[in-house]
């Protein structure tokens, strides 16, 4: 394949933040991929340099991409890491380095007269991990993320229409018992809520129960870590050692319907996980911030046995071969993988033909405003995979 033409553009992502988008034409197809940011990122993520900055570098790497003709994903994501050969793209950016390999992806599969999920071999759906209700910031609870999401599925569309039905009732309870709550959303579209840790769980087990569903957390133990030993839990009142860490996470699964746990500890804690990890049989202990999409990090993850589970976000990592690579590991390794939304999120829908194109066992989604976007894509793509 040969480009004929390769621009780039400042557009805005969901929480109203400059991003990036790159625009290919080839001589048969045009295609755009835009790029995610994340509010919260992992300390080993790649390097996002400032838009301004960000397009200066494209225009001096343009000429290696318009001038060469590639023939896999791989040759142009390799052309990319010759380009840059820093680990985490400081050079020309992680934001740079994603938008031109999903934007050769898509050509990719575009070319091949193929949706991408195809193209890239998928044959079946992954489940709904959504956010029905965000803490951390604008709320009474230091855990970042609620999330609902279902143990069985006969379809995508019968596990989001049970996840959608109880964000709605969720918002109808919190309606009743938070005399703050005015139907506020964060910016993944969870509700906001004054209500405490405890009270939130306990309305999210009753609208879980009813629809048979399970109750996620994405601790985001990063963010509560002081640097030092401790983890400060603000709003609960807890000032936790790695110990008693762990100890309150297993006491939150016996307490309430939890299966699934994300970032539980910081994000170099690889001990805490796997203690954790072994103490909770059927739980799934999840590494975002731990592992980035990084296979090196996976591997030093793997000698600890440290989750059974890990995060999928092409932003942290900045190829969609990189992606590839994590995602064959984990699963050679048993485990779970997720792939995941980000904070900042664009009208771009690449993420769903990956989850499906990469055989992921969950998708990470928002459950409202601009992200039924993504969920919509889902929809269309478990249509497509029926004809």
């Amino acid at each position: 394949m040969r480009v004929k033409r390769l621009e780039i553009r400042r557009i805005f992502s969901t929480n109203s933040r400059e991003t990036l988008e790159v625009e290919l034409e080839t001589a048969d197809v045009k295609v755009r991929a835009s790029v995610p940011m994340g509010t919260s990122r992992g300390k080993h993520e790649v390097i996002y340099l400032p838009t301004d900055v960000a397009i200066r570098k494209f225009y001096i790497i343009r000429r290696h991409f318009t001038s060469e003709e590639f023939y896999e994903q791989k040759d142009v994501d390799d052309t990319l890491h010759i380009v840059d050969k820093t680990k985490d793209f400081r050079e020309i950016g992680g934001n740079v380095a994603l938008a031109i390999s999903s934007a050769f992806l898509k050509a990719f599969a575009a070319e091949a007269g193929k949706p991408v999920f195809e193209y890239l071999g998928g044959k079946s759906m992954p489940k709904p991990l959504c956010n029905v209700l965000g803490g951390w910031k604008g709320n009474r609870s230091d855990i970042q993320e609620f999330l609902l999401m279902p143990v069985h599925q006969k379809s995508f569309a019968d596990s989001v229409e049970k996840i959608s039905s109880a964000y709605l009732q969720l918002g109808e309870l919190l309606e009743k018992v938070d005399p703050l709550f005015n139907y506020g959303r964060n910016v993944e579209s969870g509700w906001i809520s004054s209500l405490p840790l405890e009270d939130v769980l306990k309305l999210l087990t009753k609208v879980a129960n009813e629809y048979l569903l399970k109750i996620g957390l994405d601790v985001a133990a990063s963010q509560l870590w002081d640097g030092n030993q401790y983890y400060v839990y603000t709003y609960s009142n807890r000032v936790l050692n790695w110990r008693e860490q762990v100890d309150f996470m297993v006491e939150l699964t016996r307490n309430y319907p939890i299966l699934y746990l994300e970032d539980p500890f910081h994000e170099d804690d690889f001990i805490s996980f796997s203690t954790l990890t072994s103490m909770l049989p059927g739980k799934i202990v999840c590494g975002d911030d731990l592992f980035v999409t990084n296979v090196e990090r996976l591997r030093q993850g793997l000698e600890f046995k440290a989750c059974n589970a890990a995060i999928v976000k092409p932003s942290q990592v900045g190829t969609i071969t990189d992606v590839i690579e994590f995602v064959k590991k984990a699963k050679s390794e048993k485990m779970l993988t997720v792939l995941s939304h980000r904070s900042g999120e664009t009208e771009d829908t690449l993420m769903c033909h990956l989850a499906v194109g990469l055989g992921c066992d969950y998708i990470k989604l928002g459950t409202s405003g601009e992200r039924t976007v993504k969920i919509n894509e889902m929809l269309r793509i478990e249509e497509a995979m029926k004809t």
